[in-house]
């Protein structure tokens, strides 16, 4: 019984194994470098959509929004600040654009957030910190 058990186990685990590969491939995220600034510094928000967004056609953008870019940008989706990242260039879906945050948004922990093709594609998290007076 033992035996059989453990067989199945290990057909699992294979067949696990060989699908891996491709999943990992799919590589779909959003990073923010550094991860934690002061108010008014600027930050590169980059990642990859792999190949969700129609990649090659001209005007394809991803869209990364966040609460931290208040004040940043004249640009919204659904009520959330929001910049555009293009990816007309990019053969992988890759991109990356730098975004200065205004003096004046608030210290807090805010999500930063991918969209592309009516789909969010990734998520991280960005620490700001504001400065006090006098620096």
């Amino acid at each position: 019984m033992r035996g059989a058990v453990l067989k199945k186990v290990i057909a699992a685990l294979v067949g696990l194994a060989a699908f891996a590969p491709a999943a990992l491939a799919q590589s779909h995220f959003v990073k923010v470098s550094p991860g934690k600034v002061n108010a008014g510094q600027t930050v590169t928000v980059s990642g990859s959509v792999d190949h969700g967004c129609q990649i090659g056609h001209k005007g394809d953008v991803a869209t990364i929004l966040s609460q931290a870019f208040k004040g940043a940008t004249k640009h919204s989706f659904a009520g959330v600040p929001a910049v555009s990242a293009s990816l007309a260039k990019s053969k992988n879906g890759a991109f990356s654009i730098k975004v200065t945050l205004s003096p004046n948004v608030k210290s807090s922990k805010y999500s930063v957030t991918g969209r592309c093709g009516g789909v969010n594609f990734g998520s991280t998290t960005l620490k700001v910190s504001s400065l006090g007076p006098g620096y």
